[in-house]
C-alpha cells in the first residue's frame, strides 16, 4: 500500500499531531489541515458537529491532504478518506509536559494550528482529558485502528525516534518516486 496523499493524524491532546503534521507537510509539499483551526470560532467557541463534518467534507475532498486531530464527530468521515492513520501513542506525563510547555510558550496568543481568536490556554477539563484519554479514548482507537490495518496503512508512534524515523522513510518514500519517475 504505502499511499501518503491522505493522512490523518490522532493522538492526546500534547502528543505532538500538529507539529508531526507541519513537518509531514514541508516533507511532502502536501496541505495540511489543523482541526483546532477549523472548528473553533472565536472565544474558544465550538462549531456544531453539522458545521463540523460539512468543513470537514470539503476537505475530504481534495487530493491530498494531512488533518490532525481527533473530534469525534467527523472521525468516521476521515477515517474512510484516509489512505494513512497515524497514532501518537504517548504517555500522559508526556503529553501533560508538553501542554504546559505550549501553554507558557503561546500565553496570551493564539498557537499557528489555532484559531486566531483563541488565546492559548489551560483549564480544569482539558487536563482531566488528557489524564484520562489513554483509559477512555485510546482503546477506542486501537479497535478502530485494528478494524482498518488491512486497508489503510496504520502507524503507531510512541517516541521522537519513531516519530523520526517514519519522517525519514515518508523523505525517502517520496524521493524514490520522484527519482523513478525522472525519465532521464
Amino acid at each position: 500500500m504505502k499511499n501518503y496523499n491522505k493522512i490523518m493524524i490522532i493522538g492526546c491532546g500534547g502528543s505532538g499531531k500538529s507539529t508531526l503534521a507541519r513537518k509531514l507537510s514541508h516533507k511532502m509539499n502536501v496541505p495540511v489541515f489543523h482541526l483546532d483551526a477549523l472548528l473553533w470560532h472565536d472565544n474558544w467557541e465550538m462549531s456544531s458537529k453539522n458545521e463540523q463534518r460539512h468543513i470537514i467534507n470539503n476537505v475530504l475532498n481534495k487530493d491530498q491532504w494531512i488533518i490532525d486531530g481527533n473530534y469525534s464527530a467527523t472521525l468516521d468521515m476521515r477515517v474512510a478518506k484516509a489512505d494513512t492513520i497515524v497514532f501518537i501513542d504517548r504517555s500522559k506525563a508526556m503529553c501533560l509536559y508538553n501542554v504546559f510547555k505550549r501553554y507558557i510558550h503561546y500565553k496570551g496568543q493564539s498557537r499557528p494550528d489555532m484559531h486566531d481568536n483563541c488565546p492559548e490556554k489551560i483549564d480544569f477539563e482539558f487536563v482531566r482529558w488528557i489524564w484520562t484519554f489513554n483509559k477512555k479514548r485510546k482503546p477506542e482507537i486501537i479497535k478502530m485502528l485494528a478494524d482498518v490495518q488491512k486497508s489503510k496503512n496504520v502507524v503507531v508512534l510512541k517516541n521522537n525516534r519513531q516519530i523520526s524515523a517514519f519522517l525519514k522513510s515518508v523523505q525517502e518514500k517520496r524521493h524514490s518516486q520522484s527519482v523513478r519517475a525522472d525519465p532521464r
